[in-house]
């Protein structure tokens, strides 16, 4: 068995003596989540009063003049443009298919994104702890990037990837549940749409009772994966292969080790509810920081949005653009906390698989007696 309160405060000194580690802490933090029905009356308001309608001279004032304009520019624009997008239900079935498949698309671009710098930073602090535990020199950033940014890196994310598998199949699976219960409803017979849907609802529920305990399995066995990939080079393959044994071996410790990071992960989520409201004063102080900064890439993307489109709309990409700025400024006290506790399990079970090769060597298997042969 394993030393586990060695590697604990090993783990802690690491964390306070080698600051470049909170760095990548802080990226893995980061990286580690209507059609109007405009018709005749679409630029008429009700009052509210329960009297009467109001038209657009009431609503907008004449002293707002930039604001009335604006609002006729989207009003006109969902007419001309969105509306007909909707005018008849084949229509209507095409646009929902692209705004779905876009969505889609903006999310694997985003997704690919995060993961450009997540999976390499994973890397990074793996193998920067395992440095210096061998040599005892530190690195800066651009050294410890230099780990992280190489072939280990895209091994991690395809084990990442296996390791999810179930979730994903899990998620097609209940929406093939779902369209079989819509059908059975809405074309079978009423004693044909009960049986299907109490049976696909015990199905689900044993379904995701499985996949919740097998994908709490595979994200242990995924920390042993990744070191193997990351400090012993291997291929993705040879690095499941070999997770497996060190854990098989190991499997005590493993559990234990387990145990005490769900002990200290419930400590940090709790610690976090108090540490937020102690943090309001200084989050006040970089969301307003954040607000500055955020404003010059806003102001740029809508200056640049306002040369080809409405301004209404170069508003929104001006906005919607710089919210990340904004987000990562204005939640750095968060993020900082975050990268501490991820940079910190990191360390603990760099150090675990470290701690269980040792102990691999020192206690080889024991070979089977000649005269039992």
């Amino acid at each position: 068995m394993i030393d586990i309160s060695k590697i604990l405060k090993r783990a802690w000194y690491i964390l306070w003596n080698y600051k470049v580690l909170w760095i990548f802490g802080i990226l893995l933090a980061i990286t580690a989540g209507t059609a109007a029905n405009s018709g005749s009356n679409a630029r008429a308001s009700y009052s509210g009063d329960g009297q009467e309608w109001r038209g657009p001279e009431q609503y907008y004032p004449e002293t707002n003049p930039e604001i009335r304009e604006t609002v006729d520019e989207m009003n006109e624009f969902f007419e001309e443009e969105v509306e007909p997008l909707f005018a008849t239900e084949q229509r209507a079935i095409r646009t929902a298919i692209w705004i779905v498949v876009s969505v889609f698309a903006f999310v694997l671009l985003v997704g690919a994104l995060m993961a450009l710098v997540r999976y390499p930073s994973e890397t990074a602090v793996i193998r920067m702890v395992d440095d210096y535990e061998q040599t005892g020199t530190k690195v800066g950033f651009r050294q410890g990037w230099k780990l992280g940014w190489n072939r280990a890196a895209f091994r991690l994310w395809v084990i990442d990837l296996v390791v999810s598998l179930p979730g994903l199949l899990l998620f097609l699976v209940l929406v093939g549940l779902g369209f079989l219960i819509y059908n059975n409803v809405a074309h079978g017979t009423e004693a044909a749409a009960v049986t299907t849907v109490v049976a696909s609802v015990g199905c689900a529920f044993l379904l995701i009772f499985a996949v919740a305990i097998g994908s709490i399995f595979l994200r242990l066995l995924r920390q042993f994966f990744w070191r193997a990939a990351a400090l012993e080079n291997l291929g993705t393959r040879d690095a499941f292969r070999r997770g497996w044994e060190v854990f098989k071996v190991n499997w005590q410790s493993a559990a234990v080790m387990w145990l005490v990071m769900l002990g200290i992960s419930i400590g940090y989520g709790i610690a976090m509810f108090f540490l937020f409201f102690l943090l309001l004063v200084p989050m006040v102080l970089t969301i307003a920081a954040g607000a500055l900064v955020a404003a010059i890439p806003g102001f740029l993307f809508y200056w640049i949005a306002s040369l080809f489109a409405p301004t209404w709309v170069a508003i929104i990409i001006g906005v919607v653009l710089a919210m990340p700025v904004f987000g990562v400024i204005a939640a750095s006290p968060l993020l900082l906390l975050d990268g501490w506790f991820k940079v910190f399990e990191s360390i603990i079970w760099t150090l675990t698989f470290r701690e269980m090769k040792v102990f691999e060597s020192l206690h080889p298997a024991a070979e089977v007696p000649a005269e039992a042969k």
